[in-house]
């Protein structure tokens, strides 16, 4: 009995324990800006996070709605993430939060201003709206990948994956063939959480999908219909002249709701069967603790049996 109690505390312990956020990000990041224009960050989370930081020898200058309890209009979330990325001290733009509201943001900043500016940007989930805008208009170097609240439960491995992203040097990745390639698959990323890519399609502001590799997940709160907007992207001709398919994490972020595995993979094979283009699965990114970043700007490669690779050189807006 003793044992069993030593043992549950201890992974109590490890369950518990914070993550270190030491050398997270390349040695030119001195100070992040922390900024919020979808949801409100809960204050135990948002205290947690910034300590870390801290704690981490970064600084972080937090824009004032960021602390605030009430989410802030959309004109005042839209001018604070513009002054943040325009700050000269800020080397990074972090989101502390996802949740929603981006949507009511997104057409009223300012690009045109930002464009003096190649900021880094890191964001997912309600921010796939954000960082897919960026890549439309090609304005800055828009980063997929956790906000402040999900980092919080990263694995070490992967605050070690956002590091390289973000250094040039992105690891490889072994993905499973769904619909496999012919031949290599090659061309840049984009795309994010499912249900923000099905509103980008309704509203015409989705980026062009053609010669891109798009990247899906789909929490398991949206589960009972992802296989409808699947259907609903492909009808749309989402992924008509797309280069391929990523299938990230899918329907599994939540073990009490997230769809059985067995259901998840015939789902991804009919999907598979509608579009013209190759599919594969198994990106480690998504609502879970060893998300990576996918990087908007940095042309890859998928070989036919599914090793993707980056490149090391990120040649900027074409």
């Amino acid at each position: 009995m003793k044992n069993i109690v030593l043992l549950a505390s201890t992974v109590a312990l490890l369950c518990c324990s914070a993550a270190d956020f030491t050398g997270v990000y390349p040695e030119d990041v001195k100070t992040i800006g922390l900024v919020a224009i979808s949801s409100v960050i809960p204050q135990k989370k948002l205290d947690e996070g910034t300590n870390l930081f801290a704690k981490a020898g970064y600084k972080v200058k937090m824009m004032p709605n960021v602390a605030m309890r009430k989410v802030q209009p959309p004109e005042t979330r839209a001018r604070l993430f513009e002054q943040a990325w325009m700050d000269p001290e800020i080397d990074l733009l972090l989101f502390s939060v996802g949740g929603q509201g981006a949507i009511d943001v997104v057409d009223i900043i300012d690009w045109e201003k930002l464009r003096s500016r190649d900021m880094r940007v890191i964001g997912f989930s309600d921010l796939t709206l954000l960082v897919n805008t960026m890549l439309a208009k090609k304005v800055g170097h828009p980063y997929s990948g956790p906000v402040m609240t999900t980092m919080l439960y990263s694995t070490p491995a992967t605050l070690k994956r956002i590091h390289d992203a973000l250094a040039g040097t992105p690891p490889s990745a072994k993905l499973t063939p769904v619909k496999p390639a012919a031949a290599p698959v090659k061309g840049t990323a984009m795309g994010g959480l499912l249900d923000r890519i099905r509103r980008m399609a309704e509203r015409g502001t989705l980026p062009d999908t053609a010669g891109k590799v798009v990247f899906i997940e789909c929490t398991s709160k949206y589960k009972d219909r992802s296989e409808e907007v699947l259907g609903q992207l492909v009808e749309k001709g989402v992924f008509a002249k797309a280069a391929g398919v990523v299938i990230c994490s899918f329907n599994d972020s939540n073990p009490k709701a997230r769809m059985p595995k067995k259901e998840v993979a015939a789902l991804l094979e009919r999907f598979a069967a509608k579009v013209p283009c190759p599919v594969f699965k198994g990106f480690p990114y998504g609502h879970v603790s060893q998300t990576s970043l996918i990087d908007f700007r940095r042309e890859l490669t998928i070989s036919p049996d599914g090793l993707l690779e980056w490149s090391r050189e990120d040649k900027g807006w074409k």
